[in-house]
């Protein structure tokens, strides 16, 4: 997808002043990278602190909930999440 540099340069502008520095950062990784924009992605989230908060009763039911629904074939590939929005 092409994007006009000046939506960019719009961005930019109405960014507030105590993101310019977290911006900037983004911006050098994907200038200096070749890799695309899901490497650096997977780059940012392998080097993030992992959660060691142990999982209260609400997540427990909630992944029993998703246990559930994957039983009852309630669930969709990737790729069928990308067709149904159309990426």
């Amino acid at each position: 997808m092409s994007v006009p540099k000046e939506e960019l340069h719009r961005l930019v502008e109405a960014l507030p002043e105590q993101k310019n520095a977290r911006a900037k950062r983004l911006l050098e990784v994907l200038v200096a990278t070749e890799e695309s924009v899901d490497d650096v992605w997977a780059e940012v989230l392998a080097k993030a602190a992992i959660d060691d908060e142990p999982l209260d009763d609400e997540d427990l039911a909630a992944i029993e909930e998703a246990e559930k629904d994957i039983i009852m074939g309630r669930v969709k590939t990737l790729d069928q999440v990308k067709k149904d929005l159309g990426l």
